[in-house]
């Protein structure tokens, strides 16, 4: 065991024994290699093609995570992540980091650009209070949403009108609690309404908060006993925003009597001020699993947007509008560790004050090697 001149020196002098130090150090180095040997690095590289029919792009703003990307193929985002998970300690800690690189990785909203984003980065902390109370400070999901940000986690590559109406990330601390084996509850505190990094609304004192409860049916059910509804509302301001924003989420998923197929049905409201400005969006969801390497899905939502300009509005394109939107995608898994996925979109937009309609037809295609 190798010990530095000091610690030899005290030794000599009787202030501390060898035997005491060498225990230390190697109780430390298989702490170090217990860390070492529960840190994972995994991840995805998502590329795609999207073909939009004729050139108006006025209706598709909303289909990914930033711009559209018409008529091209894309290297969407590079994601990296390396954590260690609590463990099952009272008092266990853990981590996790996810980095985007890419050109998505800008459209974060969480600063840094050139093609280089930090998505996630938070502590978990466990408080042995009742079952448990698991915490992440730092910068981590919002806690609504049937879809969330990552491609490779969705039922479709293109993002829903939902979740363009959804805050996506934040600053602050997150707290989960286990009230029953069916029942789970989530609260955030956090910086700002919308992704930032490390700053305040404009209001120094103003935060914004959040809950969500997540029920699953239980067992006595049937065939709906895999059941899950979540109920979430957060409230707060954007950085530079004077007004409140509130959301309210409520999504089920749902099993079905017909083997293989499941649906999902999701209501989210956005309203910004109060001020009769809400967007709302209806969505239902249903997947059929063909076999073990195809699954078929379907997503219908429709969007309503009220007179003031808000989420909605600005991936419509106007501040009045009404859109019907219809999705259909094929997943199929080609090669292993491969998600291929081809989608065909529809989107109708009824320009209220202009009293005009148009329809957009889009292809996407997209491959993600996961890792």
């Amino acid at each position: 065991m190798k010990m530095n001149k000091w610690t030899v020196g005290l030794a000599a002098a009787g202030v501390v024994s060898l035997s005491s130090v060498a225990q230390a150090q190697e109780a430390a180095a298989n702490a170090v290699q217990t860390k070492l040997a529960t840190t994972s690095l995994s991840g995805y590289v998502s590329t795609s093609f999207n073909w939009v029919a004729g050139d108006d792009t006025g209706a598709q703003t909303g289909y990914r995570l930033g711009d559209a990307e018409n008529d091209q193929f894309s290297l969407d985002v590079i994601s990296l992540s390396l954590g260690s998970p609590a463990g099952s300690g009272e008092w266990a800690t853990g981590y996790n980091v996810q980095l985007w690189l890419g050109p998505d990785s800008d459209n974060l909203g969480v600063g840094g650009g050139g093609g280089a984003a930090v998505k996630n980065a938070y502590i978990e902390l466990r408080v042995p209070v009742g079952s448990g109370l698991d915490l992440q400070v730092g910068r981590f999901d919002t806690i609504i949403g049937y879809e969330g940000i990552d491609y490779n986690n969705n039922p479709f590559f293109s993002h829903s009108w939902g979740y363009a109406i959804q805050p996506t990330l934040h600053t602050g601390v997150k707290a989960t609690y286990q009230v029953a084996e069916e029942v789970s509850v989530s609260a955030i505190v956090a910086n700002t309404h919308e992704a930032n990094d490390n700053e305040g609304a404009d209001n120094d004192s103003r935060k914004t908060y959040g809950f969500a409860a997540t029920i699953g049916a239980p067992d006595s059910m049937g065939f709906l006993s895999d059941a899950e509804l979540t109920v979430g509302y957060i409230s707060g301001r954007e950085t530079t925003g004077a007004d409140d924003i509130q959301n309210l989420y409520i999504g089920a998923s749902l099993p079905t009597p017909i083997t293989d197929l499941s649906a999902g049905i999701t209501y989210d409201v956005r309203d910004e001020g109060g001020v009769g400005g809400a967007a709302s969006v209806l969505g239902i969801y249903l997947a059929y699993k063909v076999n073990d390497q195809m699954t078929v899905n379907a997503r219908f939502e429709k969007v309503e947007e009220g007179g003031t300009p808000s989420g909605a509005a600005e991936l419509i394109n106007t501040s009045n509008a009404d859109a019907i939107d219809l999705t259909l995608g094929v997943d199929y898994a080609i090669w292993d560790g491969v998600k291929t996925r081809a989608e065909w979109r529809q989107t109708h937009v009824d320009d209220q004050s202009t009293a005009t309609d148009a329809v957009t037809n889009a292809l996407l295609f997209n491959i993600i090697y996961e890792f």
